[in-house]
């Protein structure tokens, strides 16, 4: 996300306005997307808590466990060139939760065609002690196709 005093434009261009605890929320959603495009499956766990539950994709397993969340990210992050965008946000902070709900687009290459994946999210934080949100639910899932 882009800023401009208290109002940021997100990837697709939008702008929104957003309190100082909100704009903490998306620095870590900021942090999660360069994670699953750019780093390994390891250090996009560690945005995880521990006892963190997330809805994969494209995956139809639940995941309650750290290991189970880098597995799935194994598996993900190795669809090749993978790079992502998130849009629209709807964040709300209540004391240490916060919720982000909204859509992100995947992309990635397959057979040199360039491939998308929407889909919607919301994502569940938790300020630690430490002052960062960590993430405790996370669900994603296909954008539906248009009938």
């Amino acid at each position: 996300m882009e800023k401009t005093d208290d109002i940021l434009i997100d990837q697709k261009g939008v702008s929104q306005q957003f309190s100082e605890e909100q704009q903490s929320v998306l620095k870590t959603m900021d942090k999660w997307i360069e994670a699953v495009t750019t780093t390994d499956p390891d250090t996009v766990a560690k945005l995880y808590a521990k006892d963190a539950v997330f809805w994969g994709t494209v995956s139809p397993f639940l995941r309650t466990t750290p290991q189970g969340t880098k597995d799935y990210f194994e598996h993900f992050m190795g669809l090749e060139h993978l790079n992502a965008i998130y849009y629209k946000p709807m964040v709300r902070v209540y004391g240490d939760i916060a919720v982000n709900s909204g859509y992100y687009t995947f992309f990635h290459k397959k057979d040199g065609k360039i491939m998308s994946i929407p889909a919607r999210y919301t994502f569940v934080y938790r300020k630690d002690s430490d002052g960062e949100w960590y993430i405790i639910d996370h669900h994603s899932s296909a954008v539906p196709q248009n009938e």
